[in-house]
């Protein structure tokens, strides 16, 4: 009987780890200093493998590792890299792609920290990541200014014990928590192939977008320091701007606080910043103009085309791609999210592939750009991804796709009144109205705009608040007496909503207060699970998708409460945070993890698939395959899968040799 063997690798290399997995793994300096590996089952055997001691395998761990059902690893791609590049050269046994698997993966879908140090505190395990290890790493594994590695015996047998450490903490994990699904390991299996695949880089784009950011930001600090007379020196001095502000323009207090868990704070922010210059422009706030200068500098440099673009080049390999971008599961609702790139946080306002075009001649020749230069170089970060040649980007995004997926989970006729106005939208050539004007008539207004504020802020429980931050994204400046009327209007007409959201809390409720009992509100089920992660809220989605809430409770004002993975405690506090799952919250977290679902279900069935990005898709083809390609897409996108019939979906995939928007 074959049991799966947990692994991890101490490595050294004269690469650094920040140019990606793939360009580390693959670098002909990269050693392997030691190799922890356990047994999950059975004897639970326990081998410590250094080649700076002794280069041959144990003959037993050797066996143990070629009969595996599963090598496990915590951020398996590393080990995966390492034992492909390096490790078979040391004499470890061809392993199938298919055997590898992933801890980190794992505490993902269990809705833990990523980090095996956060995650195995977070759980309070009996193993746990011991901290000094970086400091060794940063001894043993990187050289010193004159290329030389540390081969102190003492320190490197010292870094095997952590390694161990590290191995018997993973093991920890695991057993605490509950292991990938066939479909979510054979999910993230998957996503590893499109990692594999890699994004293609406009090189010279990258490296142009890199110095002209560089050379705007310079500028910036030297008009700064001119505008405020010395006072502020760089737009990044987070604490000291505020504080020259309110010394000069004392009105604009108001307008730049913010709370941190209950805390008045001021902050200028790039919303907070948005702001003040949209109401200055708009004549509603007086400030002297050198503090709207100011701000305006601020603003300019706040976007993060230097780091971004620096990125690509550093990240890049020899076939100029990018590898190992998308972290499946990243988000506990089951969203991809990006590493590396950070490709989620690219700006979706980009220029078109004609534009691109010609600002990418002007920088390759060197030309001054005009207007806000970095600005316009966040713009560019998308079309600076780009097919191999002889190749096209096939690019899909479903329409509207989560102010479909609310009504279809609420599952009631009214719900179902809404689905329709969806379908008649895509099927009608006359009937234009899309999610965004369906919003805005059902609040009792016609400005499509308001439409696109009211559906992103208001599905999920948001009231005036919450439409005035996201019409504040959109430059929407509406009286609170009108927008207290949109509210009234647009709960009213979408009662279907209001009745899901008292419904996901209630029934999430009652699942903590009877575990075992299954309890469902729409299509949504919640069963408590006393036994996992100190009594874990389980919510089922259509398709089999899990939303974990761990160490769930009610408390005694009758709200129910969860550990949160990414809010971290301070290091002396042994409590985990925890947050309110609030019937708004309950409705977004199954809303986008039903749109998740749907996601991963296309990528199972589209071959190709270079990126993803929320609800989008991108398949790189031949340019001859292109228009073929684009339908088949198509066809694919509206095609509910067997566990969303009657879910209408509409798509307009598009062909471009960038990424981006034509």
């Amino acid at each position: 009987m074959t049991t799966p063997v947990v692994i991890d690798f101490e490595t050294r290399s004269a690469c650094p780890i920040e140019r990606g997995t793939d360009n580390y793994a693959a670098d002909p300096s990269t050693q392997i200093i030691c190799m922890a590996a356990r047994e999950l089952e059975g004897e639970q055997r326990e081998w410590l493998w250094q080649p700076w001691q002794t280069a041959a395998l144990d003959p037993e761990l050797y066996a143990a590792l070629q009969t595996a059902d599963l090598i496990m690893a915590h951020n398996a791609r590393f080990d995966q890299a390492i034992w492909e590049y390096v490790g078979v050269d040391y004499g470890l046994p061809l392993i199938g792609i298919n055997a590898w698997y992933c801890t980190s993966a794992q505490a993902r879908v269990n809705a833990l920290p990523a980090s095996l140090d956060d995650a195995t505190r977070c759980l309070n395990t009996a193993h746990r990541k011991n901290r000094t290890g970086m400091a060794l790493i940063r001894k043993y594994c990187i050289p010193d200014k004159f290329g030389n590695f540390n081969r102190d015996a003492s320190g490197l047998t010292e870094l095997g014990q952590y390694c161990t450490g590290d191995v018997r903490a993973t093991v920890d994990l695991v057993k605490a928590t509950r292991r990938l699904t066939p479909q979510e390991h054979a999910d993230w299996l998957i996503n590893e192939r499109i990692n594999d695949r890699g994004i293609g880089i406009d090189i010279p784009l990258a490296q142009a977008g890199a110095a002209y950011a560089e050379a705007a930001k310079a500028e910036t600090k030297t008009e700064l320091r001119a505008i405020t007379d010395g006072a502020l020196y760089s737009p990044s001095q987070h604490a000291k701007f505020p504080q020259w502000v309110l010394q000069h323009a004392p009105q604009l207090e108001e307008y730049m606080v913010r709370y941190d868990d209950g805390e008045k704070k001021l902050s200028l922010d790039r919303e907070h910043l948005t702001n003040i210059l949209d109401q200055a422009d708009a004549d509603e706030i007086k400030m002297p103009d050198y503090v709207y200068n100011a701000l305006a500098c601020k603003l300019e440099s706040s976007g993060s085309a230097v780091a971004k673009f620096k990125k690509m080049v550093d990240m890049a390999d020899q076939q100029a791609r990018v590898r190992g971008s998308f972290l499946y599961f990243g988000a506990s609702t089951g969203r991809y999210t990006s590493r590396g790139l950070q490709l989620h946080n690219f700006k979706r306002d980009c220029l078109s592939v004609a534009d691109t075009e010609v600002q990418r001649r002007m920088m390759l020749q060197g030309h001054k750009l005009a207007g806000a230069v970095l600005q316009k170089l966040g713009k560019m970060l998308r079309p600076t991804l780009v097919p191999a040649p002889d190749k096209v980007f096939v690019i899909g995004d479903w329409s509207g796709i989560e102010s479909r997926g609310l009504p279809y989970l609420a599952n009631t006729n009214l719900a179902r009144v809404k689905l329709d106005a969806f379908r008649q939208y895509d099927t009608d050539p006359d009937h234009n109205r899309d999610n965004y004007q369906i919003a805005a008539a059902d609040a009792g207004v016609a400005d499509r705009q308001v439409g696109k504020v009211i559906e992103l802020s208001m599905g999920f429980g948001g009231a005036n608040g919450a439409f005035n931050a996201m019409a504040k994204n959109y430059g929407v400046r509406l009286p609170e007496a009108v927008v207290s009327r949109i509210v009234e209007n647009w709960r009213r007409n979408n009662a279907w909503a209001v009745t899901f959201w008292n419904d996901l809390e209630k029934a999430a409720r009652t699942a903590v207060r009877n575990p075992g009992l299954s309890t469902s509100a729409g299509r949504i089920t919640y069963q408590f699970d006393p036994t996992l992660m100190k009594g874990s809220l389980l919510c089922w989605l259509p398709g089999d998708t899990i939303i974990t809430y761990p160490n769930a409770r009610v408390e005694s004002d009758g709200s129910i409460t969860a550990i949160k993975a990414n809010w971290k405690p301070k290091a002396d506090d042994p409590q985990w945070p925890r947050y309110t799952l609030w019937r708004g919250l309950l409705a977004e977290n199954v809303t986008q993890g039903f749109c998740a679902a749907l996601l991963r279900d296309l990528i199972r069935r589209v071959d190709n698939v270079a990126l993803h990005c929320h609800d989008e898709l991108v398949v790189e083809v031949c340019v001859t395959d292109a228009q073929l390609t684009r339908d088949l897409l198509k066809k694919e996108m509206e095609m509910p899968p067997l566990w969303a019939q009657g879910l209408p979906l509409r798509a307009e995939p598009h062909i471009l040799t960038r990424y981006g928007k034509p």
